[in-house]
């Protein structure tokens, strides 16, 4: 089962980098094929990974799986949303996407208070996420333009911090485990991948180069969700 775990993480990461070659040079429909069949491999390897240990067998393997699934839906809704002609109906399926990453981010960081203490002196931690996020929109990007689009993503940079708090609470609470250090990197790297994304979606100029963000992204974002899937063979 290991063996299997690790050859669709292999995949996976073929997988990302042939979407990032592709998203670098605007071949959407190839992008969208190979973002497609990198979710699925994250997660075949999380579903190996869960088989090939027991102990994982439980609340904290059905909420790593859980994740995992509402970030692949999340990938399709947010894949389709530009074959819309509709404004509307291309709005209302990225907002879905968005949902979905959200309660996937939320999965994630339940997943690791259920494995380990959280220290409660860290709750001021989570929210400096949400308060860079509320300051970097308004001084650097148009996200408040649409107030409601600003309060949610301010929530979803919330559930971004209480995931990298999470993961700082387990590190310290394991002594630095292997476990817990994936679990933190998982975490910073989606926010790195949504820092990015995001930015780049609403500076109000162009900072970071579109090549730059082709990579950036999917690299960043799978190697946070396969992280979050190999943890369930060390749990």
């Amino acid at each position: 089962m290991e063996t299997a775990a690790y050859i669709f993480t292999g995949f996976c990461g073929l997988f990302a980098l042939m979407k990032a070659y592709y998203s670098a040079n605007k071949q959407c429909y190839k992008e969208l094929s190979l973002k497609t069949m990198a979710s699925l491999a994250f997660i075949g390897a999380g579903i190996f990974a869960l088989l090939s240990n027991q102990r994982a067998m439980g609340v904290y393997g059905l909420f790593i799986l859980v994740g995992g699934v509402l970030g692949l839906v999340g990938d399709l809704f947010l894949g389709v949303d530009g074959l819309f002609k509709d404004t509307k109906e291309a709005a209302f399926v990225h907002a879905w996407g968005v949902i979905c990453f959200l309660l996937g981010h939320i999965a994630y960081a339940v997943a690791m208070l259920t494995q380990f203490e959280f220290k409660l002196y860290l709750i001021p931690v989570i929210l400096i996420m949400p308060l860079s996020y509320i300051v970097v929109g308004l001084t650097k990007t148009k996200i408040f333009a649409n107030k409601f689009n600003g309060i949610f993503m301010t929530v979803y940079f919330a559930a971004l911090g209480l995931g990298v708090t999470a993961g700082i609470s387990a590190a310290i609470v394991s002594g630095g485990s292997p476990i817990s250090i994936m679990l933190l990197i998982a975490a910073v790297l989606f926010v790195i991948s949504d820092c990015v994304l995001g930015f780049t979606a609403f500076s109000n100029k162009r900072v970071i180069p579109t090549s730059v963000k082709a990579w950036v992204v999917p690299v960043t974002y799978y190697a946070a969700q396969l992280l979050y899937m190999l943890t369930m063979m060390i749990v």
